[in-house]
């Protein structure tokens, strides 16, 4: 998990010390190097704003085989749009599901928009 701002690191930090499987790392993602020779998945709640860039940094810059990521409900239905940039790009990588609908309700403070859990499984 990358976090930049120091208070919900500090809160995921308390919350997930005794997971051995959740590395927590405080930094901002757009300037994080992915490691090339491990395994892992990306898991995450992204800013709206930040979502295109966000994005194409997991997809094409990092090795993770499956990322998770919670986007405005909008924003996904663009990716999954061959005929827009973004969309052509990540369908060359990956394939892209939603697994779960979030209403604005379940958030704090509560967003104008509804967001998604979404799957990008990278082709094999």
């Amino acid at each position: 998990s990358i976090e930049l701002d120091s208070h919900l690191f500090n809160l995921s930090s308390e919350k997930l010390k005794l997971n051995t499987r959740v590395t927590l790392i405080h930094q901002d993602i757009l300037q994080f190097q992915f490691p090339n020779k491990q395994r892992y998945k990306i898991v995450g709640s992204i800013p709206y704003h930040l979502s295109t860039q966000i994005i194409k940094k997991v997809v094409f810059e990092s090795h993770a085989s499956d990322i998770y990521l919670i986007v405005e409900e909008g924003f996904y239905k663009r990716t999954l749009d061959i005929h827009r940039t973004l969309g052509l790009l990540l369908h060359t990588q990956v394939s892209i599901q939603q697994l779960l609908k979030l209403p604005a309700e379940c958030f704090h403070p509560k967003p104008k928009v509804n967001s998604v859990l979404i799957k990008l499984t990278r082709h094999t």
